[in-house]
């Protein structure tokens, strides 16, 4: 049964006749139909507000979302950093290690260098006395010859 019919059987009721009945009906289909307006707008505008709601979590979410990649990025970062500056103190003492390995080589290539110059100086000395002591063997030699000779010289004078 129609809303019309109920509302018609309604106004029979009341003992409403002809255009009174008529009046009525039209009379409560727009209060009826004004009511149902109101109903939808109030629907509709909570429709929207939770539609726009929606949104504003939406939109707050992928604001925290962002937030938070942005604070991941700078944590990210913040440990490159940290890694770049532990590889470049590594680095450093890496290098200080290495010049003071070099350092060392040298001064021990330094100290046998001058051991070698010094054993140097020392063979040349040891030769040179070596060389002194046949010349002076050799002049010693050469006076007991020159004595002997001389002797021998007398003694065939004599």
């Amino acid at each position: 049964m129609s809303t019309a019919q109920q509302l018609r059987e309604t106004g029979e009721a009341m003992g409403l006749r002809g255009a009174e009945l008529q009046s009525f009906v039209t009379e409560q289909q727009t209060l009826e139909d004004e009511r149902k307006a109101k109903e939808d707008e109030r629907l509709e505008k909570t429709r929207s507000f939770e539609l726009e709601r929606g949104k504003l979590e939406l939109k707050r979410g992928e604001q925290a979302s962002i937030e938070k990649e942005k604070e991941r990025q700078l944590e990210l970062d913040r440990e490159e950093r940290v890694k770049q500056e532990k590889e470049k103190e590594r680095q450093e003492k890496e290098k200080e290690r290495q010049l003071e390995i070099d350092r060392e080589e040298r001064a021990r290539q330094e100290k046998k260098k001058e051991r070698q110059l010094e054993l140097e100086r020392e063979d040349r000395a040891r030769q040179q006395k070596e060389r002194e002591r046949r010349l002076e063997l050799e002049r010693e030699e050469k006076a007991r010859q020159e004595k002997e000779e001389a002797r021998q010289e007398r003694e065939k004078e004599r």
